[in-house]
């Protein structure tokens, strides 16, 4: 656990990283602020300039994608000048690689933004992209695939490493500019092109990790569609049956367009069917336990390359509580008095792990002079779209309900379109954490020093609030009902005792 390490940071720096990804299908810019505490960007734009569109058949960059390129390219030096950043990496993929023109290119892309443009080899690429992933992920395990414009990149991770790394000539805009006759064989091509890749399907895997714009945006229409109530795409997880049938619904740009999605999927609608052949390939040699979407992959790899060693594979959750509480105004780190206080009756309480304890106990805890029920639906929204990589869809709707029944007690309910994704046990502990920080908080209303002088533990059958006599004065009715409360949703006895 990373909290000891985290406690001892008290200045968050400024520093702002930028990444220039100049990919076959679009061209895209990040700036993130403090990467090593917080892994989403602060600025994230693409432009959709299909540098690899004629690459196939001419073997040069698209020329109206290489002008429109410029001019993004132009809007984006703008804004690195105006941003203060601290540094930028410029990258490019597949199309920039193979293709005959790509120094003239490179050559004015350098001119325009002053920095120089890396390009890429494809196992660098899946690298990348793999490294990413094992960074937003808590237990990243199984196959990553990074579907571009120009090729498909291919990583097995297991315990933080990457294993095996593979690079294939199976891009989506490259697939749909194959002349007719070749389109009609396309599937053929991508089992043939993935079947060689040797060790895909060697050992059990997992999980299929799915990285890339076209798929995250089939992904996006998919949550359309099932009205799957977070309308978050990463760590969003599906069965493999449930990716295969969606390889049939949306095989056409036809079935796209008669589903109403043209709108959800924008610039990829034309991209999607081919990718999901790509993806109906990698299942039947891949046979995943779980399909999950990755936001985090090439880009943030990228950065990741320049951290220490073992960044990656840390659980990274820690630091950025500690980031966002210090970015929210809790200079004093009052979240870590409450996790003291309340940590020793939930360390074995598998519905509700300690790692999430922290995260709480921190985004829980604003107070916007709202009334209770009101500030216990706003805590509840913000913990479900904390802006961090490593909770999972499960992670933010325990750390939101909790969150939740601290502001209002557990007589009210949360969105139950939400609530019902987890089983009675899970939303049961979520209310016995809500309760415990319920109870805190009734403690600290005068001062959170007094949390560092009582005592809350279990004895047997008993919970037990053990307070010093000369801070009785603390333990008001509105706490002893808290207490209550707690002790009955924990299925205790309860009993204060004095002590001098």
């Amino acid at each position: 656990m990373l909290l000891k390490k985290v406690i001892q940071q008290k200045v968050f720096s400024a520093k702002k990283d930028a990444i220039i990804d100049l990919g076959s299908n679009s061209i895209r810019m990040l700036i993130y602020q403090d990467f090593i505490n917080s892994q989403i960007p602060v600025f994230n734009e693409k432009a959709v300039c299909a540098l690899g569109k004629t690459l196939d058949k001419t073997g040069r960059l698209d020329p109206e994608g290489v002008e429109y390129a410029y001019n993004v390219l132009e809007r984006f030096k703008n804004i690195l000048d105006n941003s203060k950043i601290s540094s930028c990496e410029v990258i490019a993929t597949a199309a920039v690689r193979e293709a005959k023109d790509s120094k003239e290119f490179i050559d004015k892309v350098e001119q325009i933004l002053n920095q120089k443009v890396n390009v890429l080899t494809g196992e660098e690429e899946a690298e990348r992209s793999a490294l990413g992933v094992i960074s937003g992920f808590e237990k990243a395990d199984g196959i990553v695939a990074d579907l571009g414009g120009g090729s498909l990149e291919l990583a097995r991770i297991k315990s933080g490493k990457i294993l095996n790394k593979a690079t294939l000539p199976l891009g989506v805009l490259r697939l749909m500019n194959q002349p007719k006759k070749r389109q009609k064989k396309v599937g053929k091509f991508i089992m043939t092109e993935i079947s060689n890749v040797s060790w895909l399907s060697k050992t059990k895997v997992h999980n299929l990790y799915l990285v890339g714009g076209t798929w995250r945006a089939w992904l996006k229409a998919r949550i359309f569609l099932s009205k799957y109530p977070l309308n978050i795409l990463h760590q969003y997880t599906i069965s493999p049956e449930e990716a295969s049938q969606d390889c049939v619904r949306f095989s056409t740009k036809k079935k796209i367009i008669s589903l109403k999605l043209d709108l959800i999927t924008k610039s990829r609608t034309d991209y999607i069917p081919v990718s999901l052949d790509i993806l109906s390939a990698l299942l039947v040699l891949v046979s995943p336990e779980k399909v999950v979407c990755s936001i985090s992959g090439l880009r943030e790899g990228t950065l990741i390359k320049n951290l220490p060693e073992n960044f990656a594979a840390e659980d990274t959750l820690d630091a950025f509580i500690s980031y966002s509480a210090f970015k929210n105004g809790d200079y004093g780190e009052n979240y870590i008095k409450y996790f003291d206080f309340i940590k020793n009756i939930f360390s074995d309480n598998e519905n509700f792990p300690l790692r999430l304890l922290p995260a709480v106990c921190s985004l829980s805890g604003m107070d916007w002079g709202m009334g209770a029920f009101q500030k216990a639906e706003l805590v509840f929204s913000q913990i479900l779209n904390t802006p961090t990589l490593k909770l999972s869809h499960y992670d933010r709707i325990k750390l939101a309900c909790a969150g939740f029944w601290r502001h209002c007690g557990v007589k009210y309910y949360p969105d139950l379109t939400i609530l019902k994704l987890l089983n009675n046990n899970e939303i049961k502990a979520c209310k016995q954490v809500g309760s415990a920080l319920r109870l805190a908080s009734g403690i600290a209303n005068m001062s959170s020093i007094f949390l560092d002088n009582i005592n809350l533990f279990k004895k047997g059958k008993t919970l037990v609030l053990q307070v010093p006599n000369k801070l009785s004065q603390i333990i008001s009715k509105q706490v002893i009902k808290r207490f209550k409360t707690l002790a009955k949703e924990l299925s205790l006895e309860y009993k204060i005792i004095y002590s001098s």
